[in-house]
């Protein structure tokens, strides 16, 4: 139960990122209208793929219970193991591609913004930093899945969305 909690809050988090895609697509699409676009396309798609990772999340804890059943035979529990890591094959799959392609949009989205006066060039350079940082440690995730850079790439991301949000709220407020 915990864990159909945890992923639900999971997947309402990136879906409230979605209009704060599409302010900054409506923001930054006079400035530059192609880097706008498809900013806000990949972000949405990479937001789309790590909301559909949160599903295979969700099986684990059912495959748990069935392994540690009382009447589980080692058999049962072999084959259980091997659900268990294409689950979580699935799940690194997913993320994978997530992390790859936000970044990609951060980086659309940080050149728009450094163009666009009212967003202005630091907010726009910090955005692209974010962005490359995202992206390298989503191609080290690549090269090495079990490196820990995944909790780099989703930091990055989260420092994005809270410095873009903030400045799209604050000129929000000023119009």
């Amino acid at each position: 139960m915990a864990r159909a909690v945890e992923n639900g809050r999971y997947v309402a988090v990136l879906g409230l990122s979605v209009p704060l895609e599409l302010a900054l697509f409506h923001s930054l699409r006079r400035t530059r209208p192609a880097s706008a676009l498809f900013g806000s396309a990949l972000t949405i798609f990479g937001l789309a793929v790590l909301a559909a990772g949160a599903i295979p999340h969700v099986v684990t804890s059912r495959l748990s219970d069935l392994y540690h059943a009382d009447d589980a035979s080692l058999d049962e529990q072999a084959t259980l193991v091997l659900l268990w890591q294409a689950n979580q094959a699935m799940f690194d799959a997913l993320l994978l591609v997530g992390l790859l392609v936000m970044p990609v949009g951060v980086i659309l989205f940080g050149l728009a913004m450094r163009r666009d006066p009212a967003f202005g060039k630091v907010a726009g350079n910090v955005s692209v930093v974010l962005g490359v940082v995202g992206l390298a440690a989503a191609l080290v995730m690549l090269v090495d899945p079990l490196s820990a850079s995944a909790a780099l790439g989703v930091f990055a991301l989260i420092g994005f969305h809270l410095i873009a949000g903030w400045k799209t709220y604050r000129l929000s407020t000023t119009n």
